[in-house]
Order: structure tokens, then C-alpha cells, then sequence
């Protein structure tokens, strides 16, 4: 969901973009390099990749992650969030319950020794609510997705693992079909992928995908997954407007070699995509 790209920026083009940027919302920089420093010097906040990133970009950053990893600064900004909340929580309550206190020393309902022992427990229950921002989110809470739930879902991949199956057969024919016979297997593997694998990629987003993120504890591990439902989405049309409505005589061999591509692109992503979902249904399932 990228709404635009800025390519071989130079530090002062960097700065300039993030200015840019401050001046419609608050803005987060994210970078590696010595060449990003003034970038994330000038944002609202700097998030440097610190395992083999540049040590000016550390300094210049509000917060560094230590692997480099982009999904990191997701789990980064969850975690800000989160503390902040139990902060706030923390300051209301403790608030709250002094000013009470408070109250009741006033009409001469508690004494003094009581109520610096009162206070004393506020101040101990406001630290170890605040102590909850060093605990992972949702900790002891995830339930393990159901086995037979997950074995479900792993014989839907073995039945999408036959329709890449028939992809690769199509893919391979193509290599020396021509005419008519290309036609064929082009239109054949354009079913398969709009017709079989586009609306199970589709079910998967709008029906497990939901049903999947209380067994995880959020749903930010399934951001990626989502984006390479929407890369097969994107495949699977390119492929429909490329054979739909060509005839034999226009089938040549630039045709058929695009056709090919992205055929084999399918395939490719959605093996992949399969065996990452795999991995997070085991661990969903404990």
C-alpha cells in the first residue's frame, strides 16, 4: 500500500521528503545508513536498523532495532503504544486513588499514619500495574488453535498444492507449445489461478486470517501474509488481461513467454506462501 517511491535520494532529498511529510501528519523515518542520519535527525521520530547499520544513524535515531528486520519496527511501534496506555493507566489511577484518600484524610476519616501507609500501597499497585509494560502482550492468555482445526487447513494446501501442480505442467508445456496448444494451456492455467487458487487466497484473508489472530497473540505476523494475497490477486489479473479475448493468430511467442512468467511467478509465491502459512498453523496450534 505504498502511495509513492522515492529512488536514489541523496541525503538533502531525504531530509526534504521528510519535511515534506512533517508538514501533513507526524512522520517516521526509518534507515540504516550514514546517509539517512539528517533524515532521522529531522523526523518525528528516527528509527534506526542497527545490526549493521551505521552508528551515526544510531545516534541521530530515536530508537534502533537491533536485527534487520523491517517488520521489527512494526512490533516496535506496538510495544510504544502499549506502554504509553499502561503509563496513562498507571497516572489516572494513582491519581485518582490519592486524591480519594485524600478526601477521606479531610473529613478526618483516616489519620495520618493510615494514610501515609495508603499511599504507600498506591504508590506499590501503581508500580506493579506499570511492571505489566515489561511482559510480552496478551502473555499466558493466547489459546492453542485447535489440532483438528489445523489439519483442516493443511488438507486445503495439499488440494492447492495440486492446482500448482497442474501450473508447473502448464508452465513447462509452454516452453514448445505454440498456436492453438499455447492458447490452451495459457487459458487452462488462467482457470486454475482466477477460478481456484485467486478465491482460496481470498477466504483465507477474509475468513482464517481473522480466526487465526487470537491463537497468535495479534495480527501483525499476518501483515506480510496478506500482502502476498494481494501480489497473487495483482498475477492473477495481469494473466486474465493478457489471454482474454486473444486469438490463435496473435498468440506469439512474446505472448506466450509473458503468459509463462507469470505462471511460473504464481506458482512460485504461492509454494512459498503455503509454507509460511504452514509455519505459523503449527504454531498456532502450540
Amino acid at each position: 500500500d505504498l502511495d509513492a517511491v522515492l529512488a536514489n535520494r541523496v541525503p538533502a532529498d531525504k531530509v526534504d521528503a521528510v519535511e515534506f511529510e512533517k508538514k501533513r501528519h507526524p512522520t517516521l523515518m526509518v534507515g540504516d545508513g550514514i546517509n539517512d542520519a539528517p533524515a532521522l535527525a529531522s523526523a518525528d521520530i528516527g528509527i534506526a536498523m542497527g545490526a549493521r547499520g551505521a552508528s551515526a544513524s544510531s545516534e541521530a535515531a530515536d530508537a534502533v532495532v537491533l536485527v534487520d528486520r523491517l517488520d521489527r519496527v512494526a512490533d516496535a511501534l506496538a510495544i510504544a503504544k502499549r506502554s504509553r496506555r499502561i503509563a496513562i493507566e498507571s497516572i489516572v489511577a494513582g491519581m485518582a486513588l490519592s486524591l480519594i484518600a485524600m478526601g477521606f484524610a479531610a473529613a478526618g476519616h483516616l489519620t495520618p499514619v493510615a494514610g501515609a501507609l495508603l499511599q504507600e500501597g498506591i504508590d506499590i499497585a501503581v508500580i506493579l500495574n506499570a511492571l505489566r509494560a515489561l511482559a510480552p502482550p496478551g502473555i499466558g492468555i493466547r489459546a492453542n488453535l485447535p489440532e483438528e482445526a489445523a489439519r483442516l487447513l493443511r488438507e486445503e494446501h495439499q488440494e492447492v498444492e495440486g492446482w500448482l501442480d497442474q501450473l508447473r505442467a502448464h508452465a513447462d508445456a509452454l516452453d514448445d507449445a505454440q498456436g492453438a496448444e499455447a492458447l490452451a494451456h495459457i487459458a487452462d492455467a488462467n482457470r486454475i489461478i482466477n477460478d481456484e487458487i485467486v478465491p482460496h487466497e481470498r477466504e483465507d484473508e477474509d475468513t482464517i486470517y481473522p480466526q487465526l489472530a487470537p491463537h497468535l497473540g495479534n495480527s501483525y505476523g499476518l501483515a506480510a501474509m496478506s500482502r502476498a494475497h494481494r501480489e497473487i490477486q495483482h498475477l492473477g489479473r495481469l494473466l486474465d488481461r493478457l489471454v482474454t479475448g486473444i486469438g490463435e493468430e496473435e498468440a506469439d511467442r512474446y505472448l506466450i513467454r509473458d503468459a509463462q512468467r507469470i505462471i511460473e511467478s504464481v506458482d512460485a509465491l504461492v509454494r512459498i506462501h503455503n509454507a509460511q502459512e504452514e509455519d505459523i498453523f503449527d504454531f498456532a496450534a502450540g
